[in-house]
């Protein structure tokens, strides 16, 4: 018995594995396409006054009309029939598009104040692993409370967090350059009045640095509840539906044996029923990806417009087809890595999606210390066993738990 429970685990796991895979692929090359594109656009077209603005419209149209192409073509446009169409269901997106902006600005701003580097940025954005799955846990949690049905809870164990912190700390060190390493010398010689000023200035500046990892530590929360929000769209919630089972009028020990049967056989009816509601309540990931970005892209359209922007743009790309090739190479990059990162959400669960993401930065820093060779550093060398590590750790936890 224990060996049919063993052998139909792992088949499971195959199975899951199987269905993911294509997703991790595509995900991994079209950022790696995307990137390549982004740096020859920054390198090649640097002069260009609206470069930034041009690259973020086509970022965010194609994460809205390619996902609504595929829909149109795989799912008789769901996305379309899914739309938001009261002010309510808009304002859940809104919020969602508020919260994605939010982690990007606060990571933006924390860099103006003192004490807070890049370095200090890389290792928190890359920790955001582990908050995504505490968040994970304690929405699952305030669902059941709240009298919701929760289809898949999650759980993790030691091992589970153990190689999360060792993934997180193998990609924020891997994730430096040599550079952020570097210390300027300290003379050894008497202070100067320079010296005592600045010393003065960072005794000041003391309490904007805790801004500045305050405004750190709440993006990377905000990176850690988005895609547990976005996977609660697209699985869907219902209530509880608890029926009251009416009292049984004892007529003979046949009758009563029947009417049991009866009521047991309604209650099974009543939960599939339940169940099955609660699975169609979500979105695709393509439709999720349509009512976000419409958003974000229709402020940004009409943002250029009212900068004068939009002509500019229109012109120089009309008149340099290598200018349009690579950004539709950026915009058709950043939206298929999206749609199959949104996709890995829905089937594997947000911490599997952030650690392929976590794990993404890792690779193609470890590409680009290939294709361009370059110093690398003991931190580096540390950082790639704490990665391989961590990787162990989760293997010999999921073997120990048989999930």
């Amino acid at each position: 018995m224990a060996s049919m429970t063993s052998t139909k685990t792992h088949q499971n796991n195959d199975d899951s594995t199987s269905a993911t895979l294509p997703f991790i692929i595509l995900f991994f090359s079209s950022m790696i396409g995307h990137e390549l594109a982004l740096e020859s656009l920054s390198t090649t077209y640097q002069f260009f006054p609206h470069l930034a603005t041009s690259i973020t419209l086509f970022q965010f149209g194609f994460c809205v009309l390619l996902p609504l192409l595929l829909s149109l073509l795989c799912t008789d446009g769901d996305a379309v029939k899914s739309f938001p169409r009261s002010f309510k269901q808009i304002w859940i997106y809104v919020k969602l598009s508020a919260i994605v902006y939010g982690a990007t600005a606060c990571a933006t701003t924390s860099l103006t104040y003192e004490g807070v580097t890049y370095v200090t940025k890389v290792v928190f954005k890359s920790a955001k692993l582990i908050p995504t799955m505490i968040v994970g846990v304690v929405m699952d949690s305030l669902s059941e409370r709240s009298g919701k049905i929760v289809i898949k809870k999650r759980k993790y164990g030691v091992w589970e967090y153990g190689s999360a912190i060792l993934l997180c700390l193998g990609a924020a060190g891997f994730c430096m350059s040599p550079k952020h390493f570097e210390g300027e010398d300290v003379s050894d010689g008497p202070l100067t009045e320079e010296d005592k000023d600045g010393s003065t200035k960072a005794q000041m500046n003391l309490e904007g640095h805790w801004i500045g990892i305050a405004l750190l530590t709440f993006s990377v929360f905000c990176d850690a509840l988005v895609p547990n929000l976005q996977q609660k769209l697209m699985h869907g919630t219902t209530d509880r539906r608890i029926d009251l089972v009416p009292s049984l009028v004892a007529k003979n020990s046949e009758d009563e044996e029947m009417e049991m049967k009866g009521l047991v056989s309604e209650e099974r009816r009543r939960q599939a029923q339940s169940i099955q509601v609660s699975n169609g309540a979500g979105i695709s990931s393509q439709a999720l990806m349509v009512n976000t970005n419409s958003i974000g892209f229709t402020l940004l359209l009409l943002s250029t417009i009212f900068r004068r922007s939009f002509i500019p743009v229109v012109s120089f790309i009309t008149t340099h087809p290598h200018f349009l090739l690579l950004h539709l190479t950026v915009g058709l990059g950043l939206g298929t890595a999206v749609l199959a990162y949104t996709e890995l959400i829905r089937r594997s669960g947000p911490a599997v999606a952030v650690t392929v993401a976590t794990l993404r930065k890792v690779v193609t820093v470890f590409l680009s210390y290939i294709l361009f060779p370059k110093p690398m550093s003991g931190t580096h060398v540390i950082s790639v066993g704490l990665v391989i590590g961590g990787f162990i750790v989760g293997y010999v936890g999921k073997g120990r738990s048989g999930n």
